[in-house]
């Protein structure tokens, strides 16, 4: 944290700062961190999104920002795959037909 009198970086837990003796007002704010798992959903279902929300929570909400950033790799490794395979079903499909032109 930085002092907001002569902006030198001092320790959160001090009362007042060292070096110009300012009083240090603390802002302690309640953030709920559940970690809930529809985070995770979320961001298997919109990886950008959960990619997003890790990158902005990681600090104030790491179990949220954790599912979130889990749920975006899932999205994004299922995302591969399914292309895949759809790619491989194109191919044998198109292999298919050709096979049976040729017997014609």
């Amino acid at each position: 944290m930085y002092c907001k009198n002569c902006g030198k970086e001092i320790d959160n837990n001090l009362v007042q700062c060292p070096y110009c003796n300012t009083p240090v007002i603390q802002n302690h704010i309640n953030i709920e961190d559940s970690g809930s798992i529809w985070w995770g959903v979320l961001g298997c279902c919109v990886p950008i999104v959960g990619l997003v929300l890790y990158i902005v929570w990681k600090d104030t909400k790491p179990k949220c920002g954790k599912k979130a950033g889990i749920g975006a790799i899932i999205g994004f490794v299922l995302g591969i795959l399914i292309t895949i395979i759809i790619y491989l079903f194109v191919f044998y499909v198109f292999a298919v037909i050709g096979e049976m032109g040729g017997m014609y």
